[in-house]
């Protein structure tokens, strides 16, 4: 039976889903963050370890018998010096190399489109926009909480605790936030 691996890491947690030839769900599994920007590269092996077991063990297969997969990796290509050691965790945790990584952004666009031209805007942990037109993709964002993340839950979060401490300090009329903090 031929199966194919998903993997899509994030800043909150890296969800994996194995179908089947015909896009059946087989397994799905959920993994903390795969962001290895705060935690180092052996965040990501662990994490993937730990997703590629839990879905071969609901789907009674060894990680041999995927036939391909993709790992979105978040932070994948920002830094290029690490790009090789990305690239070859997903064939230490899969004992093979039918696999291909890119940045997590790339899972959000092709499972929104299904591989189509358009836009897909990534809104979770952080933010960033990617889109692709007759093969040729583009972002925009994704620069991290110091310098951008508009839109982002952090960002959000921000902006409360930033309207609370102007109407505190009398710089803003109070409003429903200030009553419920």
């Amino acid at each position: 039976m031929a199966c194919y691996l998903g993997v899509d890491g994030g800043g909150s947690k890296t969800a994996f889903a194995l179908i089947d030839a015909t896009g059946q769900v087989l397994a799905r599994a959920t993994a903390p963050t795969s962001y290895y920007f705060n935690d180092g590269f052996d965040v990501v092996e662990r994490v993937l370890a730990q997703g590629v077991a839990d879905i071969c063990a609901q789907a009674g297969i060894d990680p041999a018998d995927i036939g391909a997969a993709f790992f979105g990796i978040p932070g994948y290509g920002e830094a290029s010096g690490d790009i090789d050691q990305l690239d070859a965790v997903p064939g230490r945790v899969l004992g093979h190399d039918r696999y291909s990584c890119d940045n997590d952004m790339v899972c959000g666009w092709a499972g929104s489109l299904a591989g189509e031209d358009g836009i897909n805007v990534i809104s979770g942990t952080g933010s960033m926009t990617y889109g692709e037109r007759h093969g040729i993709g583009r972002r925009v964002g994704g620069w991290g909480e110091l310098f951008g993340d508009e839109g982002s839950a952090y960002w959000v979060a921000t902006q409360g605790l930033n309207a609370f401490s102007r109407m505190s300090d009398g710089r803003l009329t109070r409003g429903p936030l200030y009553e419920l903090l």
